[in-house]
């Protein structure tokens, strides 16, 4: 079971490093060759200026998001903890975005040709455009890792619990390792909710394996066979 665990767990840090610093690094690579800034500020140049404002942004928001996910517990949806973190992190980013810029035309100023003018009506729509574009490719991302790769980073505890209980509703075999730690847990006085928790299995699924290995559950005021 440990061994499981610390896979699991492994898998996890595996798929935070592919979201946090992989899905940044291609969506950078994809707007320094679309956009001029390679002419302007050169391959290594433009290389750094992307990618810092495309990671640290992408952390900002997932440390929101975060927070978000923490905050909210099981009221609300993945998407919708998505969304506000990705809203709540946009002055933060905001702010880490024109300090980067203001640096960026200090060294380049042919970058200040780019800027619309600030505040103007240009100027706004083209950073709303930015904004929503960021808020959505957020809420798709943190979406499509969570239901394609099981990431769990931003998921509420009912989720993880359904998504759980379903990968068990195929009907595993019990092995004698499974028999013996479920005895175990009995004997420990474990109720059956929090053994189908420790063994991955539905509660229908361990009273019916305690019952038909003559077992019962010893914890006070609950009986696993009945």
């Amino acid at each position: 079971m440990e061994l499981v665990a610390h896979l699991r767990l492994l898998r996890q840090a595996s798929i935070d490093l592919v979201f946090f610093c992989g899905v940044p690094i291609v969506l950078a690579i994809t707007s320094a060759v679309l956009g001029p800034y390679t002419a302007i500020m050169g391959g290594t140049g433009a290389t750094v200026y992307i990618l810092s404002l495309a990671i640290v942004p992408w952390c900002l928001t997932g440390l929101v998001t975060q927070l978000v996910s923490k905050s909210a517990g099981r009221r609300l949806p993945l998407w919708l903890i998505a969304a506000i973190g990705a809203i709540a992190a946009g002055p933060f980013v905001s702010l880490y975005v024109y300090v980067i810029s203001a640096i960026a035309v200090d060294i380049w100023p042919a970058l200040d040709a780019l800027r619309p003018a600030a505040f103007s009506a240009e100027h706004l729509k083209s950073a709303a455009l930015s904004e929503g574009r960021a808020i959505v490719l957020w809420i798709a991302f943190v979406v499509i890792f969570h239901e394609t790769l099981g990431w769990a980073r931003f998921a509420s505890p009912v989720a993880e619990a359904s998504r759980e209980e379903r990968f068990q509703l195929s009907g595993a075999e019990w092995t004698a390792e499974d028999d013996a730690l479920l005895r175990s847990l009995i004997r420990n006085g474990e109720p059956p909710r929090a053994i189908a928790l420790e063994m991955k299995r539905t509660v229908a699924g361990i009273r019916a394996r305690t019952a038909k290995l003559g077992l019962r559950n010893n914890r006070i005021g609950d009986r696993s066979a009945n």
